[in-house]
């Protein structure tokens, strides 16, 4: 896309340059750590009328304890969310070719040999 298309395009669809300016304000609050704005920003996102924002914005406010808690932490839990992808992967890439026990194998020879070397 050439400058000029992109430019033409903003004109065309000016929501496209509040929507990126709302995604910048997002970024901001996730990493100041500071959970206040983000209210306002869940109402200026409300204010769109697009669907796929609203369901977006519904999913939020569901669950916006844990939304602004993990805003406000430094805590996660992206540790155990690795180990468990990591087994994911190797299931997928042995499924349909050996059993359980060979799977409980090599992961568990994997988990020891990551030890090993780090």
């Amino acid at each position: 896309m050439t400058k000029t298309q992109y430019e033409q395009v903003l004109k065309t669809y000016p929501v496209i340059t509040e929507l990126y300016a709302a995604i910048k304000e997002f970024y901001e609050i996730l990493y100041s750590r500071r959970d206040e704005r983000l209210e306002t920003w869940l109402e200026k996102i409300e204010n769109f009328n697009i669907p796929e924002l609203q369901t977006y914005v519904n999913g939020i406010r569901i669950d916006i304890n844990a939304v602004k808690n993990g805003i406000k932490l430094k805590y996660n839990n992206g540790l155990a969310e690795g180990s468990v992808n990591k087994i994911k992967v190797i299931k997928r890439i042995m499924y349909g070719r050996n059993s359980f026990d060979l799977l409980k194998a090599k992961v568990l020879l994997h988990e020891h040999f990551r030890c090993e070397f780090n």
